[in-house]
């Protein structure tokens, strides 16, 4: 408890919060394969769908998104065969957090591309 104090993780893990939520909802909007985002703190998940009406669960472009984000060394994992759980540290950096925010969108624009 002291460190969390020491180093007023809660504040930094509320604004990192909205930094992240920020960011992905900006994703959803600009492609069509990220059917929804929800999070809270520093614990997101991004789920992936081939049509946003009938939310059929978009397995195959998770498994490519994982991969290409491992390419560039980025792990997560992916629940239900679909969506992405994205969980950094909570000390992680701003500058780190945007890096690894820049990895999964570059991720997901590219299976967004093959899979237009």
């Amino acid at each position: 408890m002291e460190a969390i104090e020491q180093e007023q993780l809660l504040d930094k893990t509320r604004n990192d919060s909205e930094f992240v939520k920020a960011r992905l909802l900006q994703m959803k909007q600009q492609y069509p394969i990220i059917g929804d985002v929800r999070g809270i703190g520093l614990l997101w998940g991004v789920e992936l769908v081939k049509n946003h009406i009938t939310k059929d669960r978009a397995y195959d472009e998770a498994e490519q998104v994982l991969y290409q984000c491992l390419n560039q060394g980025l792990s997560f994992k992916v629940s239900q065969g679909n969506v992405i759980q994205l969980s950094p540290p909570l000390i992680i950096s701003r500058d780190e957090l945007t890096k690894a925010l820049d990895i999964f969108e570059q991720a997901i624009a590219h299976v967004s591309n093959i899979k237009n």
